[in-house]
């Protein structure tokens, strides 16, 4: 009996081994898998995902700050400032958190002049957590923004652009968007350039999410934007806008273009199409005051195109200036074609015909010319295709190739029909003339500035020679013949030669021409025998006359009287001229000069100056006055400053504006300018802690 149960324990045992030995293998087994597990999950963690919870951890350890590339500058060809960067405030809205719309609204609307019912639209309509509310504001404008402080309401403070003579040149120059990137004109085409490439700072977050920055982490340096330096003369600019608005106001035009050009380089030194608008300003612009006519419109630009088939006419030698021409007391029927003229003339000289503006004797004269030579002048003189200036927009225009012309259209197009030329077209085929018949390529980029200063340039180019020097001096002596006895007469400046030929003609709308909208047009170079610059005027649609002569040619007039009077230069070399021809002298405009200029300038006039110890120092005033007539040698007295002498404000009435500016930030005055030309009246005023003069200019 003990036996037997010692057998039944020994075999109960046995059944209680086996089964804590397959509990053991089984807790073995999940050990093992688990094991397994982890070893594989290490695997994948340390091999395989490393990168990945490598840039995790960095993450949550570092942080990647942003280093913004500062936009480049955009300088005028002396170096004035005309577009820069100053910091904004952008206003936004979290409308999760934001309890109290209303009031932040209409808290916006006292401070920055914001319209708080938009406002609120903005931030009800929002779904998410965030809403820009404005963009881009000047500090300056806002008026207690930093006592606005609501939970939801953030403020941000942004690189915006800002135009320093806005709206001057605002065609050329363009726009940025809110986010500083280029919108249209230069801003546009040089936007890679000018934008630069933003860089990033590494740096050590701690446990309570404050970053720090730290030696041994990457930095990647942003590379700001270079800056451009332009061809244009920002005071030229002034004056042609001015101008050109007085113009467009007088004659009722719908639009109006103005270019000037220096013929010898080809650089763009102003160039503004009206109405304009205001970059600074540009939720109250009109998308088509932007376009800059000069580049993008297309004309038929009638008789300144005679200019064009003269030139081919005498450099082919198939006729001279004193050949006796038929006007037919202008009117000339050939095939079922009639070609009138405006003022009928019979016999002429061609030199006449052209200073009357013949139609009938410039279509038979083109007619003369073989289709292969008149096709290639005209393309030589640049026209048909794109000029490739730095701006977008241009159109290559449309002219006839010599398979393409029949009689009539030849006729026609010999006094400016039948094709269809830019503005910039037409200027820089005239420059061609006034630089002997070489032909440049127009461009309003002068050169480069990186961030360190080194300077790329952008050097005149030659396109190639368009006709002869002596054909050129012809022509010239032909147009200069246009404003002393022809239909230039408007343009004319006593005491100088200029050069220049008229336009007016129909507008095709619709496939026919209208008798009621013409452009009219006056295109030359001053001063004629020695060009520094060249000037196209053109007027879409002047109401009352509409002829070139009587619209466009006062407005040429106008501003090269008034670039004059900032060219103490030019008037140094016709002083100089009529020195050698006298024993007297007219006695320049020394005032706003510095004295060391001054000094050249009378040395060549021979005149005498007095008080030129400080050759740094500005001339205020002087005696005798401008314009009166001296003996030679006779010597100016002069009263001059310098920024180290305090001065009460200097009068500067009857100044140009460069001059009186020039005077008066000598003298510690910052100016403000109302009008063009020169200065008329002046009022100072303290602006904070600085003295403030305004100029009143016509």
């Amino acid at each position: 009996m003990d036996e037997e149960n010692n057998i039944e324990q020994i075999e109960q045992e046995f059944q209680n081994s086996k089964k804590r030995l397959y509990k053991f293998w089984l807790v073995l087994l999940f050990i093992s898998i688990g094991f397994i597990a982890v070893i594989v999950r290490l695997f994948i963690v340390q091999i395989i995902d490393s990168e990945k919870y490598r840039q995790q951890a960095k993450r949550q350890h570092e942080a990647k700050v942003p280093l913004r590339a500062e936009r480049g500058n955009i300088y005028d060809r002396n170096g004035n400032l005309i577009a820069g960067t100053v910091m904004g405030i952008s206003l936004a809205a979290d409308p999760t958190v934001l309890t109290e719309k209303e009031k932040l609204c209409f808290e916006l609307e006292k401070s920055a002049g914001l319209n708080s019912r938009e406002l609120l639209g903005k931030i009800k309509s929002t779904e998410g957590a965030f809403v820009w509310l404005a963009r881009g504001l000047i500090p300056g404008d806002l008026i207690g923004i930093d006592s606005i402080k609501y939970k939801g309401f953030i403020k941000y403070i942004e690189p915006r652009r800002n135009y320093l003579y806005s709206p001057v040149a605002s065609q050329i120059i363009g726009c940025t968007d809110v986010d500083n990137k280029g919108l249209s004109g230069i801003e546009l085409s040089f936007d890679t350039l000018l934008s630069g490439k933003s860089g990033y700072m590494i740096m050590q977050r701690d446990a309570t999410s404050h970053i720090h920055p730290t030696a041994n982490l990457p930095t990647i340096e942003a590379i700001h934007g270079k800056s451009v330096v332009l061809t244009i003369d920002i005071e030229l600019q002034r004056i042609i806008e001015y101008e050109l608005k007085k113009g467009i106001e007088k004659t009722n035009a719908a639009v109006g273009t103005v270019i000037a050009i220096e013929p010898s380089t080809g650089e763009i030194l102003a160039m503004a199409s009206y109405p304009s608008y205001d970059p600074n300003d540009l939720k109250n612009t009109q998308v088509s005051a932007m376009k800059n006519r000069a580049i993008t419109d297309l004309y038929e630009p009638g008789s300144t195109f005679k200019t064009i088939t003269a030139s081919a006419a005498i450099d082919k030698n198939l006729i001279t200036p004193e050949k006796l021409v038929n006007g037919h007391m202008g009117l000339l029927d050939f095939g079922k074609y009639q070609i009138k003229d405006d003022h009928p003339i019979g016999t002429v000289t061609f030199a006449d015909a052209l200073a009357y503006s013949s139609n009938v004797v410039f279509s038979q004269v083109g007619n003369s010319i073989p289709d292969d030579d008149f096709a290639n002048y005209v393309m030589n003189f640049g026209f048909g295709k794109r000029w490739g200036v730095e701006l977008s927009g241009e159109p290559s225009g449309r002219i006839r190739k010599a398979n393409e012309l029949t009689t009539a259209s030849k006729r026609f197009m010999s006094f400016g029909y039948g094709i269809s030329v830019t503005p910039l077209q037409m200027i820089a085929a005239y420059s061609a003339i006034a630089n002997k018949g070489v032909l440049m390529k127009p461009h309003i980029v002068k050169a480069t500035i990186d961030n360190i200063g080194d300077t790329t340039h952008f050097n005149p180019r030659t396109i190639r020679r368009v006709i002869s020097e002596l054909s050129a001096e012809t022509i010239t002596d032909m147009l200069v013949g246009v404003v002393e006895k022809g239909t230039g007469r408007e343009a004319k400046i006593e005491g100088y030669k200029t050069a220049g030929k008229t336009g007016t003609s129909q507008k095709l709308v619709n496939g026919s021409y209208t008798t009621q909208n013409y452009y009219a047009s006056f295109i030359g170079f001053f001063p004629a025998d020695k060009p520094k610059i060249a000037l196209l005027v053109l007027l879409d649609s002047p109401k009352g006359s509409y002829y070139g002569g009587a619209t466009a040619a006062p407005i040429f007039k106008n501003i090269l009287m008034d670039w004059l009077s900032i060219n103490p230069i030019i008037q140094s070399e016709k002083a100089k001229e009529d020195s050698l021809k006298h024993d007297s002298v007219y006695v320049p405009d020394f005032r706003g000069l510095y004295v060391k200029d001054a000094i050249r300038m009378a040395q060549n006039i021979k005149l005498k100056l007095s008080n030129t110890s400080d050759t740094n120092s500005i001339i205020i005033s002087q005696n005798p006055k401008p314009n009166q007539k001296v003996h030679n040698w006779k010597i100016i007295e002069l009263q001059t400053f310098n920024k180290t002498k305090q001065v009460e404000l200097p009068d500067v009435r009857g100044l140009t504006l460069r001059r009186a500016i020039t005077i008066l930030h000598h003298a510690g005055y910052k100016t403000k300018v109302i009008g063009s030309g020169k200065v008329s009246e002046q009022q100072w005023a303290r602006d904070g802690k600085f003295r403030t003069c305004t100029l009143f200019c016509n």
